[in-house]
């Protein structure tokens, strides 16, 4: 029955049915005696069934393998590209000759074309380092000798608009003495074509001389990474010195500051031991080091692995692309985060250097980690695999033996590190009937560590993300933020602090870094807490107990967990209104059929609460439907109506209350009433702080939107800008500003996007207020 199963359509569906047959084989007995990762790997692939199951996915995956290099399609997407750029589309044609690169053979004359050709949209953007790369990777490429004065011209162009002259000088002069060897040209144009240069050269001689050398800046400019408060810690790595590690038996490796740490002090400027982009993020971030792209290079192989520049491209291939080049990455992107735990091992080096650092273990005056090479750290990071179920540890164990059964058939993996065998050359090939299969003790030490890593991401995985705006079709100058995940990373340091469902800390990325910051004060000898996910304000006290106990194996004991009051903190936020303190009316625990203010301890009956609350509902849906029609004054009317029933039976900071309000709000702005919509949201930011706290991510995405809103008023009213009405709105508008940038300072980095819209918003509201 089992051996002619329908073709499984996903990875998931393929280990539960492995798992089903497994329950028949007494697989998961064996599993309940074995939880070290080198004995799981063994059972998951001495099983043939499994291993052939396994062998077909691998094969199935391969062989969708997106298309490969391509002329005809380079050459389609030149020719594309060139239709936008003359039609003065810059950014149209960057995005076609970028396709063109992506295609384009390694070494061939399609890709020095394309690339040529993008630095020529570059240029026109004033992308002026990255138009260099361009034409430094177009001449390595072979670009036409008699078309190379063009490349070396636009070079000292824009090395004179980055304000280096003398390299500018010298580009120039070589684009002088390439023009002199093309020898077909027409006398007029070639003479043409001198003056140009020789205008330009003039220009960087003149500015050489008069000593001018301040460029423009460049478009998309970095931003240097922070350093750790109190300076880098010596015996942590990554950590402040305002930090120690600790180890007890209670609460195993926990930690402690050594002094008293400040509300926004960083505590931790991580680099990750490796990271996988996600796939959908492939086209918009560097394989190897996270940061977004512009002016993509591809992998020389494949045209999945995108880059930012072309020592991204050779760390990556040299340290792990290699192995998941030729197909691998379709394989990969279907076992999902476990594309990490291969990662891990690829980026740890040999096996040699493997071994050597797995027995290297050891906390030397309580040092831990180096920067320098973090696998150790790693490595050292709970598994929990004796605490996980048979039928999770061997979905984990199947997992792993698939990465190792691809690296041994489908990559040089084993060829390059593995000690001599006698049964090399016969077990290298793609069948999957894997005769003669023999489990060599590099393919199980391999496999044990891919396990191993693959169960420590689910506790210690982290997501790399960062703050999406995007503008509303209807909300005019209005633009709406998420948080969008881009990567999973390992960062061992960080992974050591504790959990508390009411954290010490706030996590943000600058780039593939993730910087830890105070987000309360700490006293010297209290622990540094992190939050797993379940947070108090987010969650109720049952759900982060079953979400920690089941993903992380271990009971909260924090204070909002171990000392639970009678009403979760949660049920505020959907609460009715207590008919005598107009606190929040919460169920009774022991009367079915009454409620009780979580405020007052008044009991009181709800039935015709409730009924006010079903009624208000349907009218919010109704509203909600109109809007998306388009139907704005129809959707402000049943929402208006629905605020007024809502407002006699809900609690004021009840959530469906505040969204309620959001659209009505929305509805104002779209109708161009900003003055109004301000007034809608100001009334529901109470809600979002009480909920979030006055610190939050969410109260500043709030500000946010209330500051966008504010601005569009002022502007719709500049006209009377000399007003009282005007000034008052003007000072509300930069208070809410100043509000939202201090939480943004808290939490981020100069890099942040919503920390750098609010600079914007601070800025006209100041040069308004010169006027």
């Amino acid at each position: 029955m089992y051996s002619t199963m329908p073709q499984p359509t996903n990875w998931q569906e393929l280990l539960d049915f492995l798992t089903c047959k497994a329950k028949e084989d007494d697989i998961l007995i064996k599993l309940k005696k074995f939880t070290d990762q080198e004995n799981v790997l063994k059972i998951c692939l001495q099983e043939e069934f499994y291993r052939n199951k396994l062998l077909e996915w691998i094969t199935a995956s391969v062989s969708c393998k997106l298309g490969g290099k391509s002329i005809l399609k380079a050459s389609k997407y030149r020719q594309l590209g060139n239709d936008k750029y003359r039609c003065k589309d810059d950014r149209g044609s960057l995005l076609m000759y970028t396709e063109s690169i992506r295609y384009a053979p390694d070494n061939s004359e399609d890709l020095s074309l394309a690339l040529a050709n993008r630095s020529a949209a570059l240029f026109h953007m004033q992308y002026f380092e990255d138009c260099l790369e361009d034409i430094s990777l177009s001449l390595q490429k072979g670009y036409p000798s008699h078309l190379q004065y063009k490349l070396h011209m636009r070079k000292g162009q824009c090395l004179l608009k980055l304000g280096k002259c003398e390299e500018a000088v010298k580009a120039l002069e070589t684009a002088k003495q390439a023009l002199e060897l093309v020898k077909d040209a027409p006398i007029t144009k070639k003479s043409s074509l001198e003056f140009d240069i020789e205008k330009v050269l003039h220009e960087a001689i003149s500015q050489l001389q008069t000593g001018r050398t301040d460029g423009v800046p460049t478009p998309g400019a970095q931003f240097e990474i922070p350093s750790p408060s109190y300076g880098e810690n010596e015996k942590f790595a990554y950590a402040s010195a305002a930090l120690d590690l600790k180890v007890n038996e209670e609460k195993g490796r926990h930690v402690i500051a050594n002094r008293d740490i400040q509300m926004g002090d960083i505590l931790f400027v991580e680099k990750p031991f490796a990271f996988v982009v996600l796939p959908d993020q492939y086209g918009k971030h560097c394989h190897h080091c996270v940061k977004a792209i512009f002016a993509a290079i591809p992998c020389h192989e494949c045209t999945e692995a995108l880059y930012c520049s072309e020592m991204c491209r050779k760390e990556s291939w040299t340290e792990y692309h290699q192995w998941e080049c030729h197909g691998g990455l379709e394989l990969l992107h279907s076992i999902g985060i476990a594309h990490l735990g291969l990662r891990v091992v690829l980026k740890a080096g040999g096996l040699d250097r493997i071994r050597h650092c797995i027995n290297d273990i050891t906390i030397v005056d309580n040092t831990y980690g180096k920067k320098d090479d973090n696998y150790y750290a790693v490595y050292q990071l709970m598994p929990h695999l004796e605490d996980m179920q048979p039928e999770d540890r061997l979905q984990y164990g199947l997992t792993a033996a698939l990465l190792t059964l691809y690296l041994r058939y489908h990559s040089d993996y084993f060829e390059k590190y593995a000690e001599p065998s006698p049964h090399r050359d016969s077990e290298k090939g793609g069948s999957n009937s894997a005769v003669g299969f023999n489990v060599t003790k590099e393919m199980v030490f391999v496999g044990g560590l891919i396990l191993r890593h693959i169960a420590q991401l689910v506790c210690n995985g982290h997501a790399i993300t960062k703050l999406d705006t995007a503008s509303d079709q209807h909300h005019h100058g209005v633009v709406t933020e998420s948080q969008v995940r881009i990567a999973t990373a390992i960062y061992p340091s960080a992974s050591m602090m504790n959990h508390s469902c009411d954290p010490t800390i706030i996590n943000s990325f600058c780039g593939q870094y993730l910087v830890v910051r105070a987000c309360k004060s700490v006293f010297k000898e209290d622990e540094v807490f992190n939050c797993y996910g379940p947070h108090f304000r987010r969650m109720s006290c049952q759900e982060r107990m079953e979400a920690l106990k089941s993903q992380y194996f271990f009971t909260c004991s924090c204070e909002h967990c171990s000392h639970p009051v009678q009403y979760d903190f949660q049920d505020r936020f959907s609460a009715l209104v207590c008919s005598s303190c107009e606190g929040p009316l919460v169920e009774h625990t022991s009367r079915s059929h009454q409620m009780v203010c979580c405020d007052c301890g008044n009991t009181q009956g709800y039935s015709n609460l409730v009924e006010k609350a079903f009624k208000a509902h349907n009218l919010y849906n109704e509203g909600s439907t109109a809007l998306e029609m388009g139907n704005v004054k129809e959707a402000l009317q049943l929402f208006q109506t629905c605020l007024r029933l809502q407002k006699d039976c809900l609690y004021k900071n009840n959530k469906d209350l505040m969204a309620c309000k959001d659209k009505i709000a929305k509805c104002y702005a779209v109708m161009g009433e900003y003055g109004k919509s301000v007034e809608f949201l100001l009334d529901s930011i109470a809600t979002v702080e009480e909920q979030f706290g006055s610190h939050s991510v969410e109260l500043a995405n709030e500000l946010q939107k209330l500051s966008d809103v504010m601005i569009c008023d002022l502007k719709q009213n500049i006209s009377s800008s000399s007003s009282p009405g005007f000034r008052k709105k003007h000072k509300e508008a930069v208070k809410c500003v100043n509000n939202a940038k201090q939480i943004f300072e808290l939490h981020y980095g100069p890099w942040n996007s919503g920390l750098q819209e609010i600079i914007e918003k601070e800025q006209w509201l100041r040069t308004v207020s010169n006027k």
